[in-house]
């Protein structure tokens, strides 16, 4: 009986770890294949969100303006090669993360508070200087969202990554 035991803890302490890797891992994926847009977007059947910047790229970011409690979020800029992850509501400057030109951003959850089956987060593209919003993007709407509340049946496993995509052209 004491086998057994050890056996299911040990199970579960490696089952964790696994899960917790996982979603780390998802970023470098992300980073490091050239591949991954493009097999995402056939794996989420969404296209991604496209919005124009015309001003350049100064004091531009995210608004991460909704969060799940207790889940971590990341901002993926794949031309820049860089990521930032956010655990409260709050700005992200872009500015050094985006590049003249088309840039590719993916969001996607790399911590989920317990539930797997309820999450939301929302990023907002915006303008700020001394931390006020100068100008919104969008039509003020969000450019990645992610909402699963459990509601709707799963068809695939897409449906629980929180990945979404958006494609930010710099003039």
């Amino acid at each position: 009986m004491a086998y057994i035991q050890y056996f299911l803890a040990v199970f579960s302490l490696f089952s964790v770890n696994a899960v917790v890797l996982a979603q780390g891992n998802i970023v470098d994926y992300f980073l490091k294949d050239p591949k991954a847009w493009d097999e995402t977007k056939k794996i989420i059947h969404k296209t991604p969100t496209r919005v124009v910047i015309t001003d350049g790229c100064q004091d531009l970011g995210f608004n991460l303006a909704e969060l799940t409690e207790g889940d971590e979020v990341a901002l993926i800029f794949i031309n820049a090669q860089k990521s930032e992850k956010l655990k409260h509501m709050g700005f992200c400057n872009a500015e050094d993360k985006l590049l003249p030109g088309l840039n590719r951003v993916v969001s996607v959850l790399t911590r989920n508070s317990g539930n797997r089956t309820r999450f939301h987060y929302k990023f907002i593209l915006q303008r700020n200087i001394n931390n006020v919003p100068i100008s919104v993007y969008h039509n003020g709407n969000a450019v990645l969202e992610s909402r699963y509340d459990g509601s709707q049946p799963v068809r695939d496993i897409s449906n629980l990554s929180g990945i979404e995509l958006c494609e930010i052209e710099i003039r």
